[in-house]
């Protein structure tokens, strides 16, 4: 008799529960040897759960039960080939298909009768269940963990950080650290990406996270190093590790990422103004309109106004029944006029808008304590120890709370939105040189001084990012 030893064992359940491959193999062997079976060929999936069949060795045992290659297949135990009974089903229906015998050292089962068929089911339905079991376990292992504050690796601690496996804590190394904080202060500043990448690269050489031109991007865009970390789509405060950054650096950081992203999708634009505009009657954005003409053979475009997007481009289904009726202005008319009052803007009366260092960030310390709050609350009206009116009062009282809070930190990220992100004598710098510079990097200029241009038929309002 031909036999196949199958082996199976995941890392959990090596490390809790001790099913090395190693004893796997030697008692499916012993056996076989018991029995007189010759050996065809051993197969073992080390570090892959039972959720599924997708396993390399389990393929190719698959393959060889179809060659004809197998007469039996030995396992050690049941939920060695898969933890779901519709799987175990499956590879016991091909089998039998073949003419190959199942037999698992544990639980000992005789699939020629119907009492071992059944016997077969049921100990695939435990098996799942205990799956289901541990995965709910750790899942909600996971959440009290994150709801704690602890920080988890998926892997090798982040850029900036050693993990400390004793403390259960991420250290900061000191080094990397100062290379986060340079990179957030050169992208605040205007750095791209790319050009953050060759400064790093250049400074830092023997930092050997530089090594791709984007490797910056998800250092920038990680709440980690502000001292939080997303659980469930929810910004949770770090308790074992101390942030490099101020939470509120990292807030100018994502409001430098969007206008990033807004220049990149308009940098090949002809317009001067666009994403800057707004229509002061519907509140949707001003778009350009541009006419074609032939010279010659060619088609030739004259970008000629600047109009509601809901005039210009009016579609019914997206912008209701009426179009918007908002005045269309000429775009050499109304680039000219917001150029005349950017190169007379005065920076005499510059003030940066300041938000409270350390307040969003002990805003929503607090939040996260009044949410723990309200579940104490609850536990306690389930348990009966207080009663509804109780309850119902003070969740009301916390909830109001949460919400002042709220409005207090978005009122401070708005603060923080209005804030210049480069300095003053680098605008003036951007003034001066504004007649003779290029398009791209005239726009570039008007996005990093104007915030918002507002066009309520004749009235037209100019909302500074600085004062």
């Amino acid at each position: 008799m031909k036999v196949a030893l199958y082996a199976r064992v995941s890392t959990l359940e090596q490390a809790t529960k001790g099913y090395s491959i190693g004893e796997q193999k030697e008692k499916l062997r012993q056996y076989a040897n018991a029995q007189g079976y010759r050996v065809a060929g051993t197969y073992s999936d080390e570090g892959f759960s039972g959720k599924d069949l997708m396993r390399p060795e389990m393929e190719r045992l698959r393959a060889d039960v179809v060659a004809g290659k197998i007469d039996v297949v030995l396992i050690y135990k049941l939920d060695r080939l898969s933890r779901h009974v519709k799987d175990v089903l499956e590879l016991v229906e091909l089998f039998e298909k073949y003419n190959v015998s199942l037999y698992s050292l544990k639980e000992n089962l005789d699939l020629s009768s119907p009492f071992g068929r059944a016997a077969l089911k049921m100990s695939a339905t435990f098996s799942e269940l205990e799956r289901e079991t541990i995965v709910e376990r750790m899942e909600m292992g996971k959440h009290a963990r994150a709801k704690s504050g602890k920080y988890s690796c998926p892997g090798k601690a982040p850029f900036g950080y050693k993990l400390n496996k004793e403390a259960d804590r991420l250290e900061i190394v000191p080094d990397e650290a100062e290379a986060i904080r340079d990179m957030y202060a050169k992208y605040i500043g205007g750095y791209s990406f790319r050009k953050l990448y060759s400064y790093c690269k250049e400074k830092y050489p023997n930092i050997r996270f530089f090594s791709n031109s984007m490797c910056c991007k998800p250092v920038i865009e990680r709440p980690l190093y502000a001292g939080y970390f997303v659980h469930g789509g929810e910004l949770i405060k770090a308790a074992n590790y101390e942030p490099i950054i101020p939470f509120e650096t990292y807030l100018q950081a994502q409001e430098a990422v969007k206008r990033n992203t807004m220049r990149r999708e308009h940098d090949n634009t002809p317009y001067l103004l666009t994403g800057l505009i707004v229509c002061g009657k519907c509140g949707r954005v001003f778009c350009g309109k541009r006419r074609t003409h032939k010279d010659g053979a060619a088609v030739k475009y004259s970008y000629t106004s600047y109009g509601c997007s809901a005039r210009l481009k009016y579609n019914k289904v997206e912008h209701g029944s009426t179009p918007c009726e908002n005045d269309i202005y000429s775009a050499e008319e109304l680039e000219k006029l917001l150029e005349n009052a950017v190169l007379n803007f005065s920076f005499t009366d510059f003030v940066t808008p300041q938000a409270t260092t350390g307040l969003i960030d002990k805003l929503l310390l607090e939040n996260g304590e009044l949410k723990k709050q309200k579940e104490r609350m609850l536990d306690l009206y389930l348990a009966e120890s207080i009663d509804k009116d109780t309850y119902a009062q003070r969740f009301d009282e916390l909830n109001k709370r949460i919400q002042k809070n709220l409005a207090v930190i978005e009122n401070e990220k708005q603060t923080l939105a209005s804030s210049p992100t480069v300095s003053i004598e680098f605008l003036k710098e951007k003034q001066r040189e504004y007649p003779n510079a290029s398009k791209k990097d005239k726009r570039r200029f008007l996005q990093q001084l104007i915030k918002q241009i507002v066009i309520d038929g004749e009235k037209i309002t100019v909302n500074w990012c600085v004062k």
